[in-house]
């Protein structure tokens, strides 16, 4: 089976576009917080579905109905696939290459240049927000009590532009400690711990139970289970 294209440059706007279209009252995202969002979904420990994690990125009103005004069925199915070629595109990223490209948006000064150094980090911190609007949404990881898993989502809160003076503390011993001197380097921390993150999830998402025997597993000379006198072999084992 041929492997899916990623999405073009083009298709990410239209994403925004088809965002921005939707009718109030709904309040979407837009599409950087919106991959954010999608990899906070991917790394839960357990397997949402689309009617789960699509309502979400429409703010708290849940779905928007196909063919309402201002909103046509053809828009709302091109926008779904769109979102969810991303989904997957993310998801195949982490399983297959140990690694995705967030989108960040880049940061330019009052002349248009892009900014360098630290300052370029701002735009991480509209990723950062999506994800945490899929954990807030979804809040299975962090209940879940996973190893390692609180050290990691600190790694990626230290982006968030609003914190809370826990949050601040831990940014701040983290800055001091990890340093992330420019862009490149954020971005690569940031792939890592979200790979880790999934990792960890889909490990648990995919545990299966071990079957308990009521009864001792039967030898094929044993007498059979049935009662019949035969042996497991002549009987129920014969098959």
């Amino acid at each position: 089976m041929k492997k899916p294209l990623p999405l073009t440059d083009a298709e990410i706007n239209e994403i925004d576009e088809l965002l921005g279209t939707v009718p109030a009252p709904f309040e979407t995202v837009d599409a950087v917080i919106l991959d954010g969002y999608l990899a906070g979904v991917i790394v839960q420990p357990v397997l949402l579905q689309p009617e789960d994690w699509l309502p979400p990125i429409f703010g708290t009103e849940g779905m928007p109905e196909p063919g309402m005004p201002g909103w046509s069925v053809e828009q709302h199915e091109r926008l779904v696939h769109l979102i969810t070629r991303r989904k997957d595109e993310i998801l195949r990223g982490i399983l297959e290459d140990g690694w995705f490209d967030p989108l960040v948006p880049m940061i330019e000064d009052d002349d248009g240049n892009p900014v360098e150094g630290k300052d370029a980090l701002e735009g991480l911190g509209y990723w950062a927000a999506g994800f945490e609007w899929a954990l807030a949404n979804f809040p299975q990881l962090e209940e879940a009590a996973l190893a390692g898993v609180p050290d990691l989502l600190d790694s990626i809160w230290r982006h968030l532009p609003e914190q809370d003076e826990t949050q601040q503390a831990m940014t701040k011993a983290l800055n001091e400690e990890h340093p992330l001197n420019n862009l490149d380097e954020a971005i690569e921390a940031l792939v890592f711990d979200v790979v880790d993150l999934a990792q960890i999830g889909l490990a648990e998402s995919h545990k299966v139970e071990t079957v308990i025997r009521e009864h001792p597993k039967l030898g094929r000379n044993d007498p059979c289970h049935c009662g019949s006198g035969k042996k497991y072999k002549n009987c129920h084992g014969a098959n």
